[in-house]
Parts: structure tokens; sequence; C-alpha cells
């Protein structure tokens, strides 16, 4: 019997659901300071958790996310068949040098606020399509990093308006697994591009 997975014009159904076996997050100051502080493996005191550029420990907070979830899932690295990770930096590079060390195959994908989800998402379709029995899935941003590559470089001391957004700083990881008892993913919803009618990019 043929399980048909797509449903309407863009979502799917998982033939079997993927668990997520187990997370960890670990956030910065600014982070430690919002409602959800307890909710957190760990809050850092500064943005530099002893490192020398914001860079190095964007890397650092991504690899001790990824540790402190590969524990506490009580399996071993060497069973885990992918790793979907990425960030905000040109070519992924936090996460590049995050996982160096932890020799899972690893997949950089770059999707800005969605990196996370999108994680998930093929996370479960290769669990699902038998390719894998475990994948992390894993995701970092700095806000002093970001800053640099996207708003307004803290070296030049620009003066930010009341408006401006704050990136977050810090990871998040999961682990998912073919077998668990946790939580489970059974559908997603992949975004279209659409302009809406909008001529202002062409």
């Amino acid at each position: 019997m043929i399980f048909i997975k797509k449903v309407g014009e863009q979502s799917y159904i998982l033939a079997n659901p993927v668990y997520i076996l187990e997370t960890a997050s670990i956030v910065g100051p600014k982070e430690k300071d919002g409602p959800l502080h307890a909710c957190f493996d760990k809050c850092l005191e500064d943005e530099f958790w002893n490192e020398k550029t914001w860079e190095k420990a964007e890397t650092k907070i991504l690899r001790e996310t990824i540790n402190t979830c590969v524990s506490k899932s009580k399996i071993a690295s060497s069973s885990i068949d992918f790793c979907f990770a990425g960030d905000l930096l040109n070519q992924c590079i936090s996460s590049s040098f995050g996982v160096r060390d932890s020799n899972i195959p690893f997949f950089g994908i770059f999707g800005a606020c969605s990196t996370f989800a999108e994680s998930l998402i093929l996370g479960s379709i290769v669990i699902d399509g038998d390719f894998a029995q475990n994948v992390l899935c894993a995701a970092s941003s700095h806000f002093c990093s970001a800053e640099k590559q996207f708003r307004f470089p803290l070296e030049l001391g620009n003066q930010r308006t009341p408006t401006n957004q704050w990136t977050v700083t810090g990871s998040g990881a999961a682990i998912l697994s073919k077998v668990s008892n946790g939580p489970k993913i059974t559908a997603f919803t992949p975004r279209k591009n659409n302009r809406y009618g909008n001529k202002r990019f062409k």
C-alpha cells in the first residue's frame, strides 16, 4: 500500500511520526533577564563567554548546546546519523566550527528565523524516509555578530533607533529519533516565496 504524503497544495504528513528525543538551549544575558530564563539549560553572564570575539563565542555557545543535548539524551554521538544546523553568518561559519569536533555528517542551512524549524523538517524527512535513526537539529545566533553582519556594527557606535530589533544571543538543539515516547512531529507545511503583487523588487 502506497502512503500518500502530500495533502493539499504544500502540506505533508509523515508516514511514521518522528519523536523529539531531547532538547537543550544556552542563552545570553539579555535572554537571562526575560520571563523564560528558567527554561534554559544555561544563561551566560556576558556575550564573550571567555572568548576573544563574538563569532568565537557563538561557536562555543552552539558547540556546548549540542554537547548538552547529546549528554542529556544518553545516546552516543556516533549513533547520530546527521546534523542539520545553521546560523546567521556567512557560510554558516558558527555551525561549521561548532559541530566539527562531533564527527557527525553535517548539513549547513541558512533560513534566518526559520533555521531551526527547517532543520526539524529536514531531519523528520530523512528519518521518515529510513535514511536515519537519529538526527541532531540546531541553530544559533549572536546579537553582536549579527549586528556586524546585517545592521549596525557595534564597533561603529551607531545610535540605535527605539524600533530596532534585537537578535537573540543563544542556541537551541534537539535530537529527533525514530523511537521515543516524547513529543512527535507528524506533519509539516513549508512556505512558498510569493510576491503577492509587490512590484518593488523585480
